[in-house]
Order: C-alpha cells, then structure tokens, then sequence
C-alpha cells in the first residue's frame, strides 16, 4: 500500500480516551500513535459512549480528522471510526451496533472497502453481522475487515481457561471469511490486548 498505513483496534487504552474525551492530555496516547506509524484511519470498538460530537473529535485526534459514530445500547458497544481528511475521505454505506462498512478512497491507494466491526457475544445476533458484511463487501475491489470479533479461529488465539473448541459461532465466522473471499493477515504488538 506505498507506505500508507490503516490502524484497526488499538488498544484499550484509546477507549479510556473516547470515555473521557473532554480531557486533552488523555488524548496525546492516540497521536502519539497517528505520527508513528503515518496513520489516517483509525476503528475504535466498544467506546459505550451514545455521543461523540465535533469537539470530542478535535480533543481526542485533532481538527483535520472527520468521524463517524454508531451509539452505544445502554452500556455497552459503540463504534467510532476516524480519518484524517487531508489524506482521505470515508463514506459510510452500512451501519449496525456490530459494524460499519465504507468506502475509504485516498489517492494513492484508491476505494477501498473497509469495515469496523464489534461482534455481538452471541452467536445468534453475530449471524445478522455475517449477512450484512457479506452483502457489503460484495463485489470487485481491495476490502478490509477488522475489529472485535468476539470469537477466535485457533487455541493459538487463546490462553488458559477451557480447552479450545471449534464452536458453532467459530464456524460461522470461518464460513463468513471464506465467502468472502478474507484472509488473516495477523497483527503487530503484544498478544491477548
């Protein structure tokens, strides 16, 4: 991708941020990490905020970035995405309390499809979030899928507890990467954050 760098799920760090948003040195964490790794795109899970508005945004990354937010329900989920305008734009096409997924165009790389996920923990409601990925990533085109998925494909995904079963819910998320036509392209930092 030339150089250009897209940041999924950070750390939980940066929800502590999204909560508190109103405090501006809780936010030098999140640029910190937008200068060192040249990033315009940034997917935040589980913020369990029901409002971020143009200040939160300009406090928590700064006013060249636009965004857009999927409440939380009650006290819990909510996704926020980021982009920094100067470098790209992002439409979103598809939201839901488990996903957003839109088109992020930049012109180096071109339209990508990218999606922003937060699973549900039970695999019956995570069936909708399958069906609505699918349906919008079909078609041509680079796509990126990334987030919470709230299940694991291997026990290499996993430390202690109960032993590691490939359960229904793992299957269907299998299922739903294969139709797709996705890949796991792994990740870089620590394990289990």
């Amino acid at each position: 991708m030339n150089g250009v760098k897209i940041a999924g799920a950070i750390s939980s760090n940066v929800v502590k941020i999204c909560r508190r948003a109103r405090k501006s040195e809780d936010s030098l964490y999140l640029k910190q990490i937008v200068r060192d790794y040249d990033v315009f795109y940034i997917g935040i899970m589980e913020t369990k905020l029901n409002k971020v508005d143009r200040r939160d945004v300009d406090i928590i990354i700064g006013g060249s970035w636009d965004s857009f937010h999927f409440p939380a329900v009650g006290n819990s989920g909510g996704i926020l995405v980021l982009w920094d305008k100067n470098v790209a734009s992002f439409v979103v096409e598809e939201s839901s309390s488990q996903m957003d997924v839109g088109d992020l165009t930049t012109p180096y790389c071109g339209v990508w499809k990218v999606g922003t996920v937060y699973g549900s923990n039970c695999y019956v409601e995570r069936r909708s979030l399958w069906r609505l990925l699918e349906s919008s990533l079909a078609g041509m085109g680079p796509s990126l899928v990334g987030g919470d998925f709230n299940y694991i494909l291997s026990r290499d995904e996993k430390k202690g507890g109960n032993r590691f079963l490939l359960s229904r819910g793992s299957r269907e998320m299998r299922d739903f990467m294969t139709n797709s036509d996705l890949h796991d392209v792994g990740f870089v930092g620590p394990n289990f954050t």
